[in-house]
């Protein structure tokens, strides 16, 4: 999962949040990858930011879209692990993750 949204970590307006992730979405589609729209946020909720899940990128790939738009880190997912995959470094932090019921608030 990718945003173009508040690059280095800076709150970005509205306005430019949305050219940046415009932008995000114009190279996904030029690399001809599949992708859905995804929103990325706080577990409470009260921070989302436009997303997109993209299939079939490597890590290195991942880093390196997230990094050409300003990202600290990406997020990746495999059936039996969730990564946040920083984008200066080689850092990961794994941990599990599970799919749930439970309605959208």
């Amino acid at each position: 999962m990718i945003t173009a949204w508040n690059p280095r970590g800076r709150t970005a307006s509205d306005d430019a949040n949305a050219r940046a992730q415009h932008l995000l979405l114009d190279e996904v589609r030029l690399r001809g990858l599949t992708w859905w729209p995804a929103k990325g946020g706080d577990a409470c909720g009260t921070h989302r930011e436009e997303s997109v899940a993209v299939v079939g990128l490597s890590d290195t790939a991942a880093r390196d879209l997230g990094r050409r738009f300003g990202q600290d880190a990406v997020f990746a997912w495999t059936p039996d692990a969730w990564r946040v995959l920083a984008c200066d470094t080689g850092a990961v932090a794994v941990s599990g993750w599970a799919a749930s019921g439970r309605a959208p608030a």
